[in-house]
């Protein structure tokens, strides 16, 4: 299991491993990526870029903290605009404007880790030890996870899955949420604000059972002499569910 912290991702901010924006798709409105919804937290003390879709050459302005950033939609509708290193803090509200308007509200900033791996990452508060006193005790609207939905892809996707309950949406740590949160990502969130005192923020992007092929590119596998007996008998390894 891994945990990565997006100060060392020098500004991805999980483009690679969550939203790629590719094709060429666009769109009516502005819009942005399942990754910014209430309660979402962002990397402090790092350019943070802020992503979406919009029609081809419309204007889109983000605004956040004071802060105010411009740029238009490219010939296929996408845009991305940074905004400078923020401090620890909030509840803050980031407005993305064009020509409808978006409000993501009760945004924090703080400490973002991505949360990913297999079984033991994908375990849950609700599977571990004590886990009822853990529960009970687990109220802390500071610590927030963002819980990928799973869903396979041969190639990299624009946006993550819709969800629903859970998933695919910024949830806040409390007695009934907790169950649900990646045990090892919490305990470790747990212990990370106590010591730091700042938001902290899980995005949770594991699955239990997984083979590193499965999380590697056709292209590196491609290059292996044995390895690429995988890509051959692809449909039948990739449904291997055990």
């Amino acid at each position: 299991m891994n945990s990565i912290p997006l100060r060392l991702l020098r500004g991805i901010f999980l483009m690679t491993c969550l939203a790629t924006l590719s094709g060429g798709q666009s769109f009516a409105e502005v819009s942005l990526p399942r990754l910014f919804t209430d309660h979402m937290v962002l990397q402090r003390g790092m350019s943070v870029p802020v992503w979406g879709w919009a029609a081809p050459g419309e204007k889109v302005r983000v605004e956040l903290e004071g802060q105010k950033a411009e740029t238009a939609a490219d010939k296929d509708g996408k845009w991305m605009v940074r905004l400078l290193p923020l401090k620890a803090g909030g509840p803050f509200e980031l407005k993305v404007s064009g020509k409808n308007t978006l409000v993501v509200k009760d945004v924090l900033v703080g400490e973002v880790w991505l949360c990913s791996g297999q079984s033991n990452m994908a375990m849950e508060v609700s599977a571990c030890l004590n886990a009822g006193s853990e529960m009970a005790a687990a109220t802390n609207p500071l610590i927030r996870q963002f819980q990928v939905r799973r869903v396979k892809a041969e190639t990299p996707c624009q946006d993550v899955a819709e969800g629903g309950g859970w998933l695919s949406t910024w949830i806040p740590a409390s007695p009934e949420t907790v169950k649900n949160f990646t045990g090892a990502g919490y305990f470790f969130a747990r212990q990370l604000y106590e010591k730091l005192d700042v938001p902290i923020g899980l995005i949770h992007s594991s699955w239990g059972g997984t083979t590193a092929e499965a999380w590697t590119s056709p292209a590196a596998l491609e290059k292996d002499t044995d390895l690429k007996m995988i890509l051959t008998n692809w449909p039948d390894y990739n449904n291997d569910e055990e």
